[in-house]
């Protein structure tokens, strides 16, 4: 496996630091804490006009993709 070497502020290495657990890497502390990251942190940066636009798209993709499809007389 390839290494890198980074350089930290003191706070952040304390921070990282304080976040290990048993045994565990920096490197290892850094994947478990970035894969933590989710959509939940945009939850609210939509507004509820937006929201309700999108909703109003995807309910008229949806009957459209449900509609019977068209048959042409090909005789």
């Amino acid at each position: 496996m390839v290494h890198k070497t980074i350089t930290l502020s003191e706070e952040v290495y304390e921070l990282l630091k304080n976040e290990m657990k048993d045994n565990e890497s920096f490197s290892q502390v850094i994947i478990r804490l970035a894969s933590r990251w989710s959509l939940d942190a945009f939850v609210g940066c939509i507004s509820k006009e937006s929201v309700e636009k999108l909703a109003t798209a995807m309910d008229a993709f949806r009957k459209e993709r449900e509609a019977p499809w068209p048959v042409f007389d090909t005789e």
